[in-house]
């Protein structure tokens, strides 16, 4: 009777397993590739973090790496808590969100144009974006960078860094949104107030 071979337990994450790390960090330098490719071409029009930003574009800077962090941490002490037999599935699923996030960025700083910084800034001509998915959300942008983080935490395969990063997430989110409310309501009035009825902030039809 010829045994079966003994399959080693997962001892690291994935991203540092053949073939998913090399899909993992071609993910990841192409969703930072995008992401600093547009904050570089926006820098010379985007504000500083005092003022109106109120150091929410820092909060969200730190914040999320501090997260992602913490995520990788969290699964390399535990790698597989959601169970062998599901990782690789459940580590695909958040390659495929992650890749949704960066693309609904990306079309969200096509809709918003020359009104996208990664500070919250004022133009003097500053108006309403109401196209594309901010026809459904008041801030369909910060739903992607949610996305991406939430992918993150099921690239893990850690039921705690799933916790961590989505949670923490969405609070960093939280404050970043509610800085530039007060800001866009400040300088645009009932125009902003009439958008703000008619849509939901970052979850469609929740929140």
């Amino acid at each position: 009777m010829v045994e079966s071979p003994e399959v080693m337990p997962i001892q690291h994450p994935l991203i540092f397993v053949w073939p998913e790390a090399l899909v993992f960090w071609t993910v990841l330098f192409w969703v930072y590739l995008m992401e600093g490719r547009q904050i570089q071409r926006r820098r010379a029009v985007s504000g500083g973090y005092e003022g109106s930003d109120k150091y929410s574009g820092l909060f969200i800077s730190i914040g999320s790496s501090l997260l992602q962090l913490g995520a990788v941490a969290l699964a390399y002490y535990q790698p597989a808590s959601m169970g062998e037999e599901n990782l690789r599935t459940v580590f695909y699923v958040g390659i495929v969100i992650t890749l949704s996030g960066t693309f609904l960025r990306m079309h969200c700083w096509k809709m918003l144009g020359e009104f996208f910084t990664h500070t919250v800034t004022i133009a003097s001509n500053h108006q309403v974006i109401n196209i594309g998915a901010y026809r459904f959300l008041r801030h369909p942008a910060y739903l992607g960078g949610w996305l991406n983080l939430i992918g993150l935490g099921l690239i893990m395969g850690n039921f705690a860094s799933l916790a961590l990063i989505s949670i923490g997430g969405f609070f960093l989110f939280h404050y970043r949104i509610t800085v530039e409310e007060q800001a866009l309501q400040s300088a645009l009035g009932e125009q902003y107030t009439r958008f703000m009825q008619t849509r939901k902030r970052l979850i469609p039809f929740v929140y």
